[in-house]
């Protein structure tokens, strides 16, 4: 009995010890999920290191160990407290990966730069948890980018603003041709917005923030002047409606300051303009170098001032092509014509036939690619020709 007494007793304490270690779990379980709860809702504290792939689609978590913030400093004037932190965090994101994309000190403040106007205009530079549809955080980021934690993850979501989203989507490093793209350009290549120049009036603002935050004296952002070579692109073209009158050697009309319109007055619509935009058919942002109008096919294209044909033949996407060289280094290119009627090294006067408007080369319709050269760079016709009293397009 004895022996089993004590046998009975042993069971007892091990049940003892048992039972305790098990209520002391508990305790500690309840414990952690208290202090989870109690500062899981805080914000980002440090931005985190972004991984190898991170945003190339693989899934895989896009934050790892803590890394240093930048200087505390004081808060931006134009920023409130949240908006300061969440611009800290951009800026470090950004020059961190510039640095490993090899930038130099320029191209780190215009990718910081485009990040905060981005971020201005998408939340106003707070991490949103609500926004359109399924949008959310700094930069407004749609379900498909990553899960909800990551979107508003301000670290997260700058890291993915740079390089791309877990589904494939593209990141400002990841468009080409960024560093030379107006800032509001490369900011739309990412987002893809319904209103694209939206972001351009955050640029001065954001300007101003990186300067304070990066310090040094900020500089002028705007992209360089066009490369002298730049492959001509046409646009997406209506086709106006125009009735075609007089003979073929008839002037187009009475020479301004020496220069015409190079269509028919009242023959065309214009449709595409000077400038950047998302191009009809390759869908990617570039510079279209000069303006569109859209005119019925046949329609007679004039000289634009008086020159020497320089081009007059098949050139690539620019179809069947005239270029005249004018006075002063300045040159008249006129492209996608369905007839040229003029050849290589003829003297013309302004309001000659050069051709007929067609669709030739890279076109998705009838119209005339008029574009104007300063010393081989492209410029906007528009107010070219408005200065020497001709009105291309009204606007």
């Amino acid at each position: 009995m004895a022996a089993g007494g004590s046998h009975r007793f042993r069971l007892g304490v091990v049940a003892g010890v048992g039972g305790l270690l098990v209520i002391g779990g508990v305790v500690c379980v309840v414990l952690v999920m208290a202090v989870v709860m109690f500062f899981g809702s805080t914000p980002d504290p440090s931005p985190g290191s972004p991984v190898a792939g991170c945003g190339s689609g693989s899934g895989s978590g896009s934050t790892v160990a803590a890394l240093p913030m930048l200087d505390a400093g004081p808060q931006i004037a134009t920023l409130d407290a949240d908006q300061t932190g969440n611009a800290r965090t951009i800026v470090q994101v950004a020059s961190l990966l510039a640095a490993a994309h090899g930038l130099d000190a320029t191209g780190t403040r215009r990718a910081a730069t485009i990040g905060i106007m981005t971020a201005l205009q998408e939340s106003t530079l707070r991490n949103l948890n609500y926004g359109d549809r399924d949008s959310l955080g700094l930069f407004q980021q749609r379900a498909g980018w990553a899960g909800a934690t990551e979107r508003t993850t301000p670290s997260a979501a700058a890291t993915m603003f740079y390089t791309g989203g877990h589904a494939g989507q593209r990141g400002l490093f990841g468009v080409p041709g960024w560093q030379s793209m107006p800032l509001w350009a490369a900011a739309q290549a990412v987002q893809v917005s319904a209103f694209p120049t939206a972001y351009a009036k955050w640029e001065r603002t954001a300007d101003t923030v990186v300067g304070a935050l990066l310090g040094g004296s900020t500089q002028p952002l705007a992209p360089p002047k066009p490369a002298r070579t730049i492959a001509l692109e046409n646009a997406a073209c209506a086709v106006g409606a125009a009735s075609l009158d007089g003979t073929d050697d008839a002037p187009a009309q009475a020479p301004t300051k020496g220069w015409v319109l190079p269509l028919p007055p009242g023959s065309y619509t214009p449709t595409s303009p000077f400038g950047w935009r998302v191009h009809p058919i390759l869908h990617d942002w570039k510079l279209h170098t000069g303006q569109d109008l859209g005119a019925p096919m046949g329609t007679r294209v004039y000289a634009a001032a008086d020159g020497r044909v320089s081009t007059a033949g098949l050139n690539g996407t620019a179809g069947n092509q005239v270029i005249l060289d004018h006075d002063g280094g300045v040159q008249s290119v006129y492209d996608h014509l369905s007839v040229i009627s003029v050849a290589v090294g003829t003297r013309v006067r302004a309001g000659e036939v050069l051709g007929r408007v067609g669709s030739t080369g890279r076109s998705t319709g009838a119209h005339l690619h008029f574009e104007i050269r300063l010393r081989g760079q492209p410029v906007d016709p528009v107010p070219f020709l408005r200065a020497r009293g001709v009105q291309l397009v009204t606007r």
